[in-house]
């Protein structure tokens, strides 16, 4: 009887109200620019002694219906906390701001510390004001730890091909082998291509992060990355397309011939096969639109990714590199 009524009051203190947890603040709540199902989750926790040990976020509109939820893959929350929360459903193109319930559950899902009502903008930053699915403020910053330094030129093109912004990165041990641009807006409505050229370096990475200078953390947006034992020029370029739906998809290749010396065949379907051009001893990289690596092959024959997609290529040859952008549709 006794072990019944602990199990008894141990379910009732999961149904009782969440705590306010008066020390933790949320600090904004935006869709991903280049990935629609995920949301992020800034938040500030300042009490060292409430860690809220193995936390998830939980979102709910006012039905109570779960619009989004994390996994567990932090100890706790101390100071600043950036989270990731996987979408139940995508976000309509033009979302509007929309009230919602966030949920802060510890013990892997075990119990609810507290909540919160927020109201969700899904392409607005709280931090920076941006306000009505206007620009977003971010600055690229470009790392190398080549012991010759390396240039590194950006120029920003819209959709009709004007440059409406360009600047030079030099890096070197004056730097500390780190750079970065002037603060600048991207619209969330026009279709940019990043051109990057670089000088012959072995190594260099390549970000877009908040620009926010007052703030804790570095929010980083997109990267893209090169490493090679012989110092090699780049010379490439990335479509940017915030929150998608602005830029025209690459239409397929019309030659239906295998050349050699392009990806074929080039839109391919999700999961279909394609070919890579090879020479021996080359290794290709396959990068998705945030810059993370996904794949690393050492043969001509790939399947391209299951999802839907702008992707790029890097083929490392012995003294040079090829890069190819590959579209998954």
């Amino acid at each position: 009887m006794k072990v019944v009524f602990v199990i008894f009051l141990l379910a009732l203190a999961n149904l009782l109200p969440a705590q306010s947890c008066e020390q933790l603040a949320i600090d904004g709540v935006w869709l991903d620019p280049f990935n629609n199902e995920l949301l992020h989750v800034l938040c500030t926790n300042e009490s060292w002694e409430e860690i809220y040990s193995y936390p998830s976020w939980l979102i709910r509109d006012l039905d109570g219906n779960v619009i989004a939820e994390e996994e567990v893959v932090f100890f706790g929350i101390v100071g600043t906390s950036h989270h990731f929360l996987d979408l139940l459903n995508p976000l309509p193109d033009n979302s509007d701001s929309m009230p919602v319930i966030m949920e802060l559950w510890t013990g892997f899902g075990d119990s609810l510390e507290c909540s919160f009502e927020w109201e969700l903008a899904p392409r607005e930053l709280e931090w920076t004001g941006t306000g009505d699915q206007g620009c977003f403020p971010v600055r690229f910053t470009a790392h190398s730890i080549d012991p010759n330094g390396c240039s590194v030129g950006l120029n920003l093109e819209n959709g009709s091909g004007e440059s409406i912004w360009s600047e030079t990165l030099e890096i070197g041990a004056s730097t500390s082998g780190w750079g970065q641009s002037d603060s600048l807006c991207l619209s969330q409505s026009e279709c940019h291509e990043l051109q990057v050229v670089c000088t012959p370096t072995s190594q260099v990475a390549l970000e877009l992060v908040d620009p926010s200078d007052e703030l804790a953390w570095n929010l980083q947006y997109w990267s893209f990355s090169i490493s090679n034992e012989i110092p090699i020029p780049v010379d490439t370029s990335f479509t940017l397309d915030l929150y998608g739906g602005d830029c025209e998809v690459v239409q397929a290749i019309e030659n239906p011939e295998w050349t050699g010396d392009v990806l074929y065949p080039n839109p391919v379907a999700p999961g279909g096969l394609y070919q890579v051009p090879f020479e021996a001893g080359d290794v290709a990289a396959l990068w998705d639109g945030l810059g993370r690596r996904t794949g690393l092959k050492l043969q001509g024959a790939l399947n391209a990714p299951n999802k839907v997609g702008v992707y790029h290529i890097v083929v490392e040859s012995i003294d040079s590199n090829h890069f190819y952008t590959l579209i998954v549709k």
